[in-house]
């Protein structure tokens, strides 16, 4: 009987430490500068062609990772998503092997009538909600597409939309009880 109190405690316990952990990742998120406001902070830094925006946890800290491209140079910027203070910038020639120039993948993206970022984001939003940590417009098979990753209440979503036709293509929710 000693034995099953013990194991009961023990259990009790360690429930305990992951609701209050998990408690703390969620607070932590509210307090974030959100997407907008880490690409604004990158564009007065690189005035270039942002690529992608990703929400990662670096030394337990929450830092957006913001990818833009420029003058055939790649800049990758590391801000701290609750201040958005510049924390890095690593700058490295453009050597993607897909792309012949980005700049010119950039021209050719803004030649076709796709959407804004603004607009993808509005198109998830009716199917996901969650807030955005990770968004970019990419080029798959041939067209264009926004691929986007939310959190939520249930775990993760992620959902690829067709920048032209504005369809979802893919939608995909990772629920935390899996």
């Amino acid at each position: 009987m000693k034995k099953l109190m013990t194991i009961s405690l023990a259990a009790v316990v360690v429930l305990g430490g992951v609701v209050a952990i998990n408690h703390s990742y969620a607070q932590e998120n509210n307090d974030t500068i959100g997407i907008d406001k880490a690409k604004e902070a990158a564009l007065k830094k690189v005035d270039g062609v942002i690529e992608s925006v990703e929400l990662e946890n670096r030394n337990g800290q929450p830092v957006y990772e913001v990818e833009i491209d420029k003058d055939q140079k790649d800049y990758e910027l590391y801000i701290d998503a609750t201040t958005a203070e510049i924390n890095r910038v690593d700058e490295k020639i453009d050597d993607d092997d897909d792309d012949d120039n980005d700049d010119s993948n950039a021209k050719n993206v803004s030649n076709k009538s796709v959407i804004t970022e603004k607009e993808a984001i509005e198109i998830a939003k009716t199917k996901i909600d969650g807030e955005l940590h990770e968004i970019e417009l990419d080029e798959d098979d041939g067209r264009y597409v926004y691929d986007m990753e939310f959190k939520t209440s249930s775990g993760e979503a992620e959902i690829t939309i067709d920048a032209e036709t504005k369809e979802v293509l893919e939608f995909e929710l990772d629920d935390q009880d899996d």
